[in-house]
């Protein structure tokens, strides 16, 4: 018996795991979801019996395992596809060449994963497909995200790797969803800590958000495997071209729309994209380390920061990175120059953090670490939620380098054309 509202969805594979993942990420709570029909016959053996169930089922939602067989898997996508023309298809299987994701997109296709599939990947990748079927795990008018900015006005102070392992906190923490923005236009590095290698970029979404809706965001945001959504910076810098404080400023409040948090990693000067974060934040994270060219950096920038953010300076916390006791300029130190209070200090753990960065694996998924301890307990206090101390250790096994997102850049060939 399917429950008044629930949306149909079937699951077409042999692979027993990957079923039970697929049941126990349906199941969550939030999601109006039944499971109308489970087929574990390969494709090979699909009679009138199994298409008969199909038919009487008549999913909104199908799930294919195309393990077995992906070519033949692909002409039944199309073959779901014809019968219904406003069905939603989800796919699992083997990495899949480029030649391969684009005929999956023109088979209907809207989502595709390697295998094995985590459950926090699926899970994302079914939300979008939800949204598309206009699905909405809320009533009434969504409520606008939180945008968290951070800023050192200094290179070399941490804050990208602060952005970085931050945003996979707030998700992992919340279970929300949650965006990671690189708006160092010139010499972002987000995409590189993280080890991906996305298809499109913040300035392409720039170029084509006079036409942007939920559907096309999707196409540019890449997927990673925490969990986290990430658009990141162009590679090239001669792409950072000049983008108004007013385009920002709209972007910001559409992405605000479409996640919980917003983690924007700004750039290290006054551009007119970082003002216009600044002015759009819900709180803002300035990060710096304690020698005298940072501070003194701080202490320059504080009258302009302050105009910008007007009457709301609480929203301004100041992070220190890369803290030791034994400094020779210790926290007082710091707080009597500034005249602010220190939000948060972030050990320093040179090792973890370096490697990290050299392997492409934030340090927060690679297991116990100072930092890592550290950037819990800052994410805890943001997200309002104990101390940070509470985060269980099965959700910070060690992972290893991020599959690379072909389905998001045969996505990302896909709108190129159409723009």
């Amino acid at each position: 018996m399917i429950e008044a509202g629930a949306t149909r969805c079937a699951i077409l594979s042999t692979d027993g795991g990957f079923r039970s993942t697929a049941a126990e990420v349906f199941r969550r709570p939030g999601r109006n979801l039944q499971v109308a029909l489970e087929l574990t016959v390969p494709f090979t053996q699909l009679g009138d019996e199994q298409l008969a169930q199909l038919r009487a089922a008549d999913p909104e939602l199908v799930v294919l395992d195309l393990e077995v067989d992906p070519v033949l898997g692909l002409k039944f996508a199309q073959f779901l596809a014809d019968q219904s023309p406003h069905r939603r298809i989800m796919a699992v299987g083997p990495m899949l060449s480029s030649e391969q994701l684009l005929a999956a997109l023109r088979a209907g296709i809207s989502e595709y994963l390697p295998k094995p599939v985590a459950s926090e990947a699926f899970g994302s990748a079914l939300d979008a497909v939800l949204r598309r079927l206009r699905w909405s795990p809320h009533a009434g008018p969504a409520q606008p995200g939180e945008l968290v900015a951070v800023f050192s006005p200094k290179g070399g102070s941490g804050s990208t790797t602060v952005a970085t392992n931050l945003a996979i906190h707030l998700h992992r923490l919340t279970g929300k969803r949650t965006l990671l923005l690189d708006l160092d236009l010139e010499l972002g590095e987000i995409a590189l800590q993280l080890g991906v290698e996305p298809r499109f970029n913040f300035i392409d979404m720039v170029r084509n958000f006079h036409r942007m809706d939920a559907d096309l965001l999707a196409s540019f945001i890449e997927h990673h495997t925490s969990g986290v959504h990430v658009l990141s910076a162009p590679y090239h810098p001669e792409r950072a071209e000049l983008v108004s404080g007013e385009q920002i400023a709209k972007i910001l409040n559409f992405l605000k729309q479409h996640y919980a948090y917003v983690v924007v990693d700004t750039s290290k000067s006054f551009s007119a994209t970082t003002l216009a974060t600044f002015e759009r934040a819900d709180r803002i994270l300035l990060v710096t380390v304690a020698d005298l060219p940072s501070l003194r950096n701080i202490t320059r920038c504080l009258p302009l920061l302050k105009q910008v953010v007007g009457p709301a300076e609480d929203r301004v916390h100041l992070v220190l990175n890369r803290y030791q006791e034994e400094d020779p300029i210790g926290i007082a130190d710091i707080e009597k120059t500034l005249d602010m209070k220190v939000y948060w200090t972030i050990a320093n753990d040179y090792d973890a953090v370096v490697t990290s960065v050299n392997s492409g694996v934030p340090v927060i998924l690679g297991g116990a670490s100072d930092y890592a301890r550290d950037l819990k307990g800052l994410g805890a206090r943001i997200a309002g939620i104990g101390t940070g101390d509470e985060e269980t250790s099965e959700r910070t096994t060690s992972l290893v380098r991020p599959l690379t997102q072909l389905w998001k850049r045969a996505l990302g060939q896909q709108a190129e054309v159409k723009a």
